[in-house]
């Protein structure tokens, strides 16, 4: 009697069966792409606020600081003065810190090196062939010429540094290219004499 019973059960024919399975498929790879669209975030698509140009009034291309930068609906540029010979500038986004830059007087004779011992985010750093340049994905110090100098910072040497504070926003390529830009307009800034 067993046996007379799967006799009877209904049976899908085949084209059923692929139908069936394409729609279970279907509904599984809409599911990962919800799931990879929730989770990317930070995209271009998503930053609606202009780009900051300037720096701490230090003139710069947007795009470069762009790249390390999240989406977000407003950003905000905060200036400070820690101490008298430190200028501080953090880029905001919807309240929260992006990327720090920090223009510093440093004594004569230290090198970028030394300068990012006392920063953050300088983690598996590369120095450039000249050792005026240090930079990681997430941060950067650049040391301005001789050239630059300061009658209130007499035997002190400008240094720029920059540190990126948005989780995964890692790039060594557009660091390095960003810290030499900036190091570079520092140095036609009015903060050398």
């Amino acid at each position: 009697m067993r046996e007379a019973l799967f006799m009877f059960r209904p049976r899908l024919n085949r084209p059923a069966q692929i139908v069936r399975a394409s729609a279970s498929i279907a509904v599984a790879l809409a599911g990962a792409l919800i799931v990879s669209a929730c989770s990317s975030g930070g995209g271009e698509e998503d930053k609606n606020y202009t780009l900051p140009s300037t720096l701490c009034g230090i003139t710069l291309d947007s795009e470069l600081l762009g790249v390390f930068l999240p989406g977000g609906d407003s950003v905000d540029v905060k200036s400070s003065s820690p101490n008298g010979g430190t200028k501080r500038c953090d880029v905001i986004v919807d309240s929260d810190l992006a990327v720090r830059q920090t223009q510093t007087w440093w004594s004569n004779g230290e090198s970028a090196s030394t300068v990012a011992a006392g920063y953050d985010k300088m983690d598996d750093s590369q120095v450039s062939n000249d050792d005026r340049y240090l930079f990681s994905g997430t941060g950067a110090v650049g040391k301005t010429t001789a050239s630059c100098k300061s009658t209130d910072h007499p035997d002190q040497t400008l240094y720029a540094v920059v540190q990126v504070f948005t989780p995964d926003r890692s790039d060594s390529e557009a660091m390095n290219k960003l810290i030499k830009a900036y190091t570079k307009a520092l140095e036609g800034s009015s903060e050398c004499d």
